[in-house]
């Protein structure tokens, strides 16, 4: 690169970008759908007419923002192997959707759901690194506010919360928190910031939802590892220390613990214990697995497993339940964009600027996907603990090729012909 290119290159990056409220309507987004779940006073499995199109006003009010802001309306792309499996997925679903036993409702969700992968690439390729982290304020501070109020409201001393006045099952209740526990590491002042996560993980806690409790240290767990070691710190000596720790109290304490977590989760008890068989779920994960089995190509249908299920209401399995409705071809089309996602959110992640934000959406990315083992979506726009997971996951083609690598930072002297005063060496990136 030239003297003459390199200032053509700082006068271009001079040049403010437009003002745009897009990391606000970010967040105001998320809590929306949340807010709009319990608006509808139901759990968002359930299908109701009046609180479904509630729930779809409430995931497709940005299109109107991106069509009448400023922010690109069409989102930049994604790379042909990104692409090549978004379509796949999107053709094995409107496939499976033409043989599904409730053909009209599978058509609604994948019409939603594709609208809900457009908007996170809209997102994608509108924002920044503050906005991310302006995004993830604000839906941490609203929803915390909307989740306090619910719980304040529906919980019943020796119930779990949620089953007080039956309006959201608890473990939608816990999937929802774990997102909010998780974005408040977006908030840079401590207290502030424990001020959201001290009460976020006490409704977790009430939820007795094992599967977010375990999401949220997961989660936070690789938060602090991506923040510990873009700083450049002893990451692997932190750990070991604190894996040690951790041996020595269980051995020392073991049975307190043991109590605690079986009276706050129910560990031991007959419903949903240790030796329920996964609280009953195993027999639905071997009924979903014949479904697949039967229909191993393009699936039963969109969204149409828990009509063909007998065992139980749902598959309670993300994967099992992506695998049963659209088949293997649509699942790998979905595994590698998330794939894709993951490893470039790990990258960016060391970006000085970008890394704060990276780092909680991999965190998130990481808890979600353990969730999905007892959760029955994979992919899904009816909460917003699924929507941020899809913003992540969904990745345009600037993001990617602005993810820089350690090794390719690199510098090489220019051409000396270039430069005016004799014997000046000057250097460029490369």
């Amino acid at each position: 690169m030239t003297l003459q290119q390199e200032q053509e290159v700082e006068d271009f990056s001079d040049v403010a970008p437009p003002k745009t409220w897009v990391g606000l309507v970010l967040g105001l987004w998320l809590s929306g759908v949340f807010a709009a779940s319990l608006g509808g006073w139901l759990d968002v499995g359930h299908e109701r007419t009046a609180p479904m199109a509630l729930l779809g006003v409430a995931v497709l009010w940005p299109l109107l923002y991106f069509a009448m802001g400023r922010c690109r309306f069409v989102p930049q792309s994604m790379p042909l192997a990104a692409t090549a499996g978004l379509i796949l997925f999107g053709m094995a679903s409107a496939l499976s959707s033409f043989m599904s036993p409730v053909a009209l409702l599978s058509t609604g969700y994948l019409v939603l759901t594709l609208a809900g992968i457009w908007l996170a690439l809209q997102f994608n390729s509108s924002l920044d690194a503050d906005q991310y982290e302006q995004g993830l304020k604000v839906f941490a501070l609203l929803t915390a506010c909307l989740l306090v109020g619910f719980a304040w409201y529906d919980y019943v001393p020796g119930t779990r919360l949620g089953n007080g006045k039956d309006i959201l099952n608890p473990n939608t209740i816990g999937l929802v928190s774990v997102s909010v526990f998780l974005a408040a590491m977006s908030i840079r002042t401590l207290a502030l910031r424990l001020a959201i996560m001290g009460p976020i993980a006490g409704i977790i806690v009430l939820t007795s939802s094992r599967a977010a409790a375990v999401a949220a240290v997961v989660g936070l767990g690789m938060i602090v590892w991506l923040r510990l070691r873009a700083r450049r710190r002893p990451v692997l000596l932190i750990a070991g220390i604190c894996l040690i720790l951790a041996v020595g109290v269980t051995l020392a304490y073991g049975d307190v613990m043991y109590r605690i977590l079986d009276r706050s989760f129910g560990l031991s008890a007959a419903d949903r214990g240790i030796g329920s068989g996964a609280t009953g779920r195993v027999t639905a994960w071997k009924e979903t697995w014949d479904l697949f089995a039967r229909n191993p190509v393009l699936g039963v249908g969109f969204r149409a497993h828990e009509f063909l299920l007998k065992a139980d209401s749902s598959s309670h399995n993300g994967y099992l339940a992506t695998l049963a409705e659209v088949g293997m071809l649509g699942f790998l089309g979905v595994l590698f964009l998330i794939m894709r996602g993951l490893r470039l959110l790990w990258v960016g992640s060391r970006e000085p600027e970008a890394g704060f934000s990276q780092s909680i959406l991999f965190g998130l990315c990481v808890g979600y996907l353990l969730l999905a083992i007892f959760e029955r979506y994979l992919i899904n726009v009816g909460n917003p603990t699924s929507l941020l997971f899809l913003v992540a996951i969904m990745r345009s083609r600037a993001l990617e090729s602005s993810v820089v690598t350690p090794n390719e930072l690199r510098y090489e002297p220019l051409d000396e012909s270039a430069v005016d005063e004799p014997g000046e060496r000057v250097y460029g990136h490369g």
